[in-house]
């Protein structure tokens, strides 16, 4: 009897083909990887690049052995998602905020999404599996970090799909149920997600115990992974963000147009350089960049918000009215946009 959890037998149902699968080379050995990396980046320096689904020989070791009565690929996924999760075995567990490479997270037991999809492929390809990642994005593609300035940073979802001579297998880890659409990705475009979501976790983790995050290791990171991965939109998104907190001005600026070049309908870049030039005072520039953001994604309040303020500096006291209200019906809590509505409407009956 399986003893996997839901999250890994529902998700064996939801990849019914390969999708978006180029031509370019996918999979790579560690030694391969690296040396990929000192030719098309070589400003990594070699001690910080990372192999994410490199582990020991002890580790292959066991999956060999534990797959060596199977009768088919299809029997060696079964008995390696089992193993996964069996706590005999590697006892593997979801945890959002753990970003490490596989052999840290199998020391571990534990991982957000792209980590354990490090270590399960790792597991694979030992098994001798073609063992990919995949890129699920389009369902999980942004997490707000908002502060004084209104903020977007994005961090994607990874996930794993293994290739039989029969049928293409889907896990997915963060439970997320049936992804309706994914793209295949590189072990490459795959290093740079684990810098981008390292980078994120810096964020997240400061956030959530209270304190300031390290914005200079957090600029590190996104900045591994636009050099990894150039039209990695996302992370020069974020690599603005973190620039913008340190206080270049000039680079974060380069960052988020870099951001935009990249994916033009990006609304988080937009927001963020709106949210730059209005902390610099440009206030045209900011609201040009917020009204394409809200052009983007009219759903998103904050960005409604941001736009609020513009207008009012701008002194379009109804038209921030009209962007308040707009915030707060996307968003009924949303306590500071209705502190700000109260104020203006106040004042405008006396």
């Amino acid at each position: 009897m399986s003893r996997a959890p839901a999250f890994l037998t529902a998700a064996l149902a939801w990849a019914a083909g390969i999708a978006g699968c180029a031509t370019a080379k996918l999979m790579y050995t560690p030694s391969e990887l690296r040396a990929e990396l000192a030719r098309t980046a070589p400003k990594i320096p070699p001690k910080e690049i990372v192999v994410p689904y490199e582990v020991d020989e002890q580790t292959m070791a066991l999956t060999r052995k534990l797959i060596r009565y199977a009768k088919s690929d299809t029997d060696r996924v079964r008995i390696i998602t089992d193993a996964f999760s069996d706590p005999e075995i590697f006892g593997m567990r979801y945890a959002a905020t753990v970003t490490a490479d596989a052999e840290q997270t199998l020391k571990e037991k534990r991982g957000n999404c792209l980590a354990l999809s490090s270590a399960f492929i790792a597991i694979a390809r030992a098994a001798g599996l073609d063992a990919f990642y995949v890129d699920g994005s389009v369902r999980i593609h942004e997490n707000r970090y908002e502060d004084n300035h209104g903020l977007t940073i994005d961090v994607g979802h990874v996930s794993v799909m293994i290739k039989t001579a029969d049928e293409a297998i889907g896990l997915d880890f963060a439970k997320l149920g049936r992804v309706r659409w994914y793209r295949v990705i590189s072990d490459l475009e795959a290093l740079a997600h684990f810098y981008n979501n390292r980078g994120f976790e810096l964020i997240d983790v400061a956030e959530l115990n209270g304190y300031e995050a390290n914005w200079s290791s957090v600029q590190h990171d996104f900045w591994l992974a636009v050099q990894v991965q150039p039209s990695f939109a996302q992370a020069w998104n974020n690599l603005g963000i973190a620039e913008a907190h340190l206080r270049h001005y000039p680079e974060a600026i380069a960052a988020y147009r870099n951001a935009i070049a990249h994916n033009p309908k990006l609304a988080a870049a937009y927001n963020n350089l709106g949210s730059l030039y209005l902390q610099t005072g440009e206030l045209p520039r900011a609201m040009s960049s917020f009204e394409t953001a809200q052009t983007l994604e009219p759903d998103a309040s904050h960005i409604h918000y941001n736009l609020a303020i513009a207008r009012l500096r701008l002194g379009d006291r109804l038209g921030a009215i009209q962007a308040l209200r707009q915030a707060i019906d996307l968003r009924r809590g949303y306590a500071r946009a209705r502190l700000l509505l109260d104020e203006l409407t106040q004042g405008a009956t006396r």
